[in-house]
């Protein structure tokens, strides 16, 4: 680890990795329910809206004075006049509650796989995904960028076996309906809940070794976590009896090989630390920039509240995800967009989505999708 900064390859998979987390494990439960017409749709109105998102997110970093951490940029194009105490304070509790709960996901997530797998109890090993998920922070940004890098390539081949194995030992179909409108609204929330990616996008925008690559590295993030999140869901409808909320359950049952169970445990995990990382870092970004603590102060003041919640506090995945939908949609809205509008007016980089920026209209559309986006985390998916 020569480099601090991120090559085009790390920064890519972190884009993704940030993604790929308890959406691809939920994902296929919902998708069963509507068939692929209804999720060819709410798969491109997802990724269309996205990557819009991201681009606005990256022109938004790139255009402030201290890119460090979200708060930091809101309070630089946003937060002013009297009320910006308020407002920063305000913004900050609902940053934190939402880190907080992306947190808390996928420590509950890997806490349920390591107790199956090892059959101890789920708050050790709920612990025991905190700790060596904790390491990364010995190796800073660039810990994560290799980490993500080698758990994205573990996650892809992992999905290639499981396609193969599904499609030897077929149980389901995929079907050709599209299914009721409220299950294909709410599937289009959870795509956009698994392609959220804020946290790594302003990472990569700080880290990247050449910024002139950022563009296509976002881009091509958000194509590799929608590619490997729809090929296993293929393999979990066509390999299990039943899709179960968690898919990789049903499915490692249904093929009935020890190693499957294995093998989807591992998919899991690492999905798991993607996401933690990403979150993780930008929490610790965000502590660290209110109250100047060293980096490694910062992640446990951080992450161990979403430690104890998750012991304490244990909800089902599938509400903290629909939660975690709606409080971003917030987010979004509320403050990213007007901030991006106020900063490209004044460009201090090149606007990655050139001619397109600062256009009223797009930012319109783009506020609604996401608005609705908030809207479908209150559609029950069973």
């Amino acid at each position: 680890m020569k480099s601090k900064k991120l090559t085009f390859l790390e920064s890519l998979m972190l884009v993704a990795g940030a993604g790929i987390g308890t959406g691809i494990l939920t994902i296929p439960y919902a998708i069963d329910k509507i068939g692929i017409f209804g999720t060819v749709l709410s798969l491109a109105l997802a990724y269309a809206v996205s990557a819009v998102m991201y681009l606005i997110i990256a022109d938004l970093t790139r255009n402030s004075e201290k890119p460090g951490d979200l708060l930091a940029i809101l309070d630089e194009h946003l937060f002013s006049g009297k009320g910006k105490k308020v407002l920063n304070i305000t913004f900050l509790v609902l940053l934190v509650l939402l880190l907080i709960e992306n947190l808390v996901v996928y420590i509950l997530c890997a806490g349920n796989v390591l107790t199956d797998l090892l059959g101890i109890n789920s708050t050790a090993t709920q612990i025991i995904f905190y700790a060596l998920a904790s390491v990364v922070i010995i190796f800073g940004v660039k810990g994560m960028g290799v980490g993500e890098k080698l758990s994205m390539i573990l996650i892809g081949s992992a999905v290639l076996v499981l396609m193969v194995l599904s499609f030897l030992n077929m149980k389901g179909s995929l079907s050709f309906s599209f299914g009721s409108p409220s299950k294909v609204f709410a599937v289009y929330g959870l795509f956009m809940f698994a392609f959220s990616a804020i946290f790594s996008i302003i990472q990569v925008c700080n880290h990247i070794e050449k910024k002139e690559q950022t563009g296509k590295t976002i881009i091509g993030g958000l194509t590799l976590n929608a590619f490997i999140t729809m090929a296993f869901t293929a393999a979990v409808i066509i390999g299990s009896d039943t899709v179960t909320e968690i898919a990789t359950i049903g499915l490692s049952e249904s093929i009935g090989i020890p190693f499957v169970k294995i093998l989807c445990s591992v998919l899991v995990l690492f999905a798991m630390f993607t996401s933690f990382w990403s979150s993780g870092f930008a929490f610790a970004d965000v502590v660290g920039g209110q109250f100047g603590l060293s980096a490694r102060i910062s992640w446990f003041i951080a992450t161990v509240p979403a430690l104890l919640i998750a012991v304490f506090l244990p909800l089902g995945v599938l509400d903290y995800v629909q939660i975690g939908a709606g409080a971003l949609s917030i987010i979004l809205v509320i403050v990213v967009l007007p901030a991006y509008y106020n900063a490209q007016k004044k460009p201090k980089e090149k606007l990655l989505l050139g001619s397109c920026s600062g256009n009223k209209f797009m930012i319109t559309v783009v506020a609604v999708a996401i608005i609705l986006m908030a809207v479908s985390s209150f559609i029950p998916i069973s």
